[in-house]
């Protein structure tokens, strides 16, 4: 069964939460594996005793999806919808997570979520995929979505009920993709690729973008860790040099993924 996830230590997250509530009639259960436990059918809802950046802990939950609503924030405050996959290109890992480790994507259902986020009236605000990063640590598939910006737009309860609505409204919904994807290179905010999933090219998994390209051995880790697995990798090629592409083509070609340019 798939499941939410929210902490009350994020005003997204939480804001979130209490609006799911009013779409959805969940009833309170019995905890699970020490979180608080909402139920409505086979849709599970989950409030974390502690921020769900460091919630290793989920994949006990048993579910087949973990979506974890919260807040985006960012040096330049954008305003906007945003999904991403979980992880840590680097060795280091400031937010949660595992050094140089990736959770398991959740390419199809992250598609959905996006759409679903597109099609909603956003008032403009863009959607648009993130970069892999961060923690939680996780096998189980999963992905975040998110409200970024400032105060204003993190209590604004129109874009928290558009958050809920269309994370519930992913759960049933279809989105039409061609492959799935492993992205490379771009900015932190993939809105190139985020383009493509929208017009019906790709289901994107982990991205990686140009500011972590020279971590070539994650590669295989990236085209591993999701579920279902990418079936080509797709580069944003002039984000990147060509002497930085050299060894990411040849790697590619070691672990028996084709790619595309864009």
């Amino acid at each position: 069964m798939p499941a939410i996830v929210y902490s009350p230590e994020d005003i997204v997250s939480a804001g979130a939460a209490r609006a799911l509530k009013e779409i959805v009639p969940f009833e309170e259960v019995e905890p699970a594996a020490g979180n608080r436990h909402f139920r409505h059918g086979d849709l599970d809802l989950f409030e974390l005793p502690r921020h769900h950046l460091y919630a290793d802990h989920l994949d006990e939950l048993g579910a087949d999806l973990l979506i974890v609503l919260s807040r985006h924030s960012s040096a330049q405050s954008v305003p906007a919808f945003t999904v991403h996959p979980m992880g840590n290109w680097s060795t280091e890992a400031r937010l949660g997570g595992r050094p140089k480790d990736l959770a398991t994507a959740a390419p199809v259902a992250m598609l959905r979520t996006l759409r679903a986020l597109s099609e909603a009236d956003t008032n403009g605000l863009q959607v648009t995929y993130e970069a892999t990063h961060h923690g939680p640590f996780l096998n189980t598939p999963s992905f975040y979505a998110e409200v970024g910006g400032n105060e204003s737009t993190w209590t604004d309860r129109r874009l928290l009920a558009i958050l809920a609505g269309s994370v519930h409204a992913s759960l049933t919904k279809e989105a039409p993709y061609e492959k799935v994807a492993l992205g490379i290179g771009g900015l932190h905010y993939e809105s190139k690729f985020a383009r493509l999933a929208l017009e019906g090219k790709y289901a994107f998994a982990h991205m990686m973008s140009k500011h972590y390209v020279r971590e070539i051995d994650m590669l295989e880790k990236a085209a591993t860790r999701s579920s279902p697995r990418p079936e080509v990798a797709v580069i944003e090629w002039k984000s990147l040099s060509s002497e930085t592409r050299k060894p990411i083509l040849a790697r590619l070609g070691e672990i028996g993924l084709d790619y595309v340019r864009v």
